[in-house]
């Protein structure tokens, strides 16, 4: 009898685990797969945003109007990163975001300026680990980047529209393009 209890008690928080764990992965809003990098030594002369003062434009982040098959559909920089992720973003101080569509797809990008790498790389494991971007459109499942660079933090996310099933993973790297404007700053320090 005792062992059975221990039983009970051990295994019921272990499966609210797991399916705490499995809901929020599995939420339509957020990406089925998320690749995750947190910052290299590569990025050091932008470590600290204090470095590399200048506020981001969103003619730096999207100078062009497509990114590979997808065409810029909005741009917008705000000072307000929570309501990009619906939750607070420490040391966020501006994000870009902007919203792409292309045959049978739809992405975003968003880039957050943060204070430091530390705080880039904890925002990373968020994004891995409990939040996501809000949807700007349709997004919904599909592939996603996030990578640290510095004291910025990157984000790419493509899907499907409709019933359509192309292969995003062109489309994404197409996305992550947008960050190129973090060699010019490694350039400038």
């Amino acid at each position: 009898m005792r062992v059975g209890l221990m039983m009970r008690v051990v295994t019921l928080p272990v499966l609210a685990a797991a399916l705490a764990g499995c809901s929020a992965a599995d939420r339509a809003d957020r990406p089925g797969t998320v690749r995750a990098e947190i910052s290299s030594a590569i990025y050091a002369p932008i470590a600290q945003q204090k470095a590399d003062a200048a506020p981001l434009t969103e003619q730096e982040v999207f100078p062009a109007p497509a990114l590979g098959v997808m065409k810029k559909e909005s741009v917008s920089l705000t000072a307000n990163c929570a309501a990009a992720v619906g939750a607070d973003v420490d040391g966020c101080s501006q994000v870009v975001r902007g919203l792409f569509r292309g045959p049978e797809l739809v992405g975003q990008v968003a880039v957050f300026n943060l204070g430091d790498v530390a705080q880039a790389d904890a925002l990373v494991h968020r994004f891995r680990e409990e939040l996501f971007l809000t949807p700007l459109a349709s997004e919904r499942a599909g592939t996603a980047m996030v990578r640290a660079m510095g004291h910025f933090v990157a984000v790419s996310w493509v899907s499907a529209e409709g019933d359509a099933r192309p292969d995003l993973a062109e489309p994404l790297a197409a996305l992550d393009l947008a960050s190129r404007f973090v060699q010019a700053r490694i350039l400038a320090s």
